[in-house]
């Protein structure tokens, strides 16, 4: 069946169904769906955390890229785990297609599910074409399908708000209005910032507006979307000069990544919108790229062709294993070296 999670507390409640979900009932195989990085994130960290308390110590993340050896994730299926009796992988398909040869792989792990093995396929959207394919329907026979839905610009504040209280953090609603405006509904942004005003602030009863307003200010000089809009607008310069301040003010690699990643997921379904005829003011509402943005995405969709944009997120794809331990660094600081690579070539050199 589907599970669509519309409230404004679906972070909170998928943390309160973990254990129904995951530990008391099992099932073999997931099919997640969202555009929102934070809400997968959280979702998945949730899940990962659940799984290890399950005894599932061997969890691997992949990214299905053009060398995905799909053949390999089935051959795998039938060995044992060199880790534990038990094992999950995270797949990870930014295009949200399997393609043929992965849809037919999904399908036979659906038909030889056990409860050894769980796998979890995760996408940025599901459309009518996926809903229909065989793989998303035999995925539906033997586990569950969720879709997380986006929190929309009416339910951010309450949003924030809540996520704060989360936090330890006690806001007023013009606060919380304030943020919204400032990050411009970009999630990952809005929960940094209260993360930041959490440490700083945590442990008062409560912040005013002025004191939360001039703290953004004071913290504003360069940020992770500065960063990515300097990519986007193919300004290598500019973009290295504040890749090099955020390394400096203790910026991790993981938020650069994350920003990054997400930026060049929403390019990639742009140019795909493109490709099929169908690129129009749906696709940007759909990705949630708002106006003040569009030209930004628009200047990097001409400089920037599909394989290289599939390429970007393969270096995305490297950095997340070395972030999550998964890859053993070749020399030391090769996330750094990595992101540097990221943003040099994605803002066009």
């Amino acid at each position: 069946m589907f599970r669509v999670f519309w409230n404004l507390d679906c972070v909170v409640a998928l943390r309160a169904m973990e254990g129904s979900q995951i530990t008391r009932d099992l099932k073999p195989v997931y099919l997640l769906a969202s555009a929102e990085p934070l809400l997968l994130r959280d979702w998945l960290d949730d899940a990962r955390r659940a799984l290890r308390e399950a005894g599932f110590e061997d969890i691997q993340n992949l990214q299905s890229d053009s060398g995905f050896d799909w053949r390999e994730l089935l051959d795998e299926s039938d060995m044992m785990s060199l880790f534990s009796a038990t094992k999950c992988r995270i797949v990870n398909l930014p295009s949200g297609k399997p393609g043929q040869q992965g849809g037919k792989v999904i399908q036979s792990l659906c038909e030889k599910a056990d409860a050894s093995s769980v796998y979890l396929f995760v996408v940025p959207a599901l459309d009518r074409q996926s809903r229909n394919a065989g793989w998303c329907k035999a995925i539906q026979a033997v586990g569950e399908v969720i879709e997380l839905k986006p929190i929309y610009d009416n339910q951010l504040v309450d949003w924030l708000l809540r996520r704060a209280r989360d936090k330890g953090l006690n806001i007023d609603p013009q606060s919380a209005q304030f943020l919204a405006e400032r990050t411009e509904g970009n999630l990952l942004a809005a929960d940094q910032e209260l993360e930041k005003l959490s440490i700083r602030f945590g442990a008062q009863d409560g912040v005013d507006f002025a004191t939360i307003e001039d703290s953004v200010a004071q913290s504003a000089r360069y940020s992770h979307f500065l960063l990515v809009d300097a990519c986007l607008a193919g300004k290598t310069r500019r973009a290295l000069k504040i890749l090099r301040s955020l390394e400096a003010e203790g910026y991790a690699t993981a938020q650069l990544r994350w920003a990054l990643q997400n930026a060049l997921q929403q390019l990639d379904q742009l140019k795909q919108a493109q490709r099929g005829g169908a690129l129009g003011e749906r696709s940007w509402q759909q990705l949630r790229i708002w106006r003040n943005k569009q030209r930004l995405y628009q200047s990097a969709m001409s400089r920037l062709e599909a394989p290289e944009i599939e390429r970007l997120l393969q270096s995305c794809a490297t950095l997340d294993r070395l972030g999550k331990g998964q890859q053993d660094a070749e020399f030391p600081d090769q996330d750094w070296y990595e992101i540097r690579s990221l943003v040099t070539t994605f803002s066009g050199m």
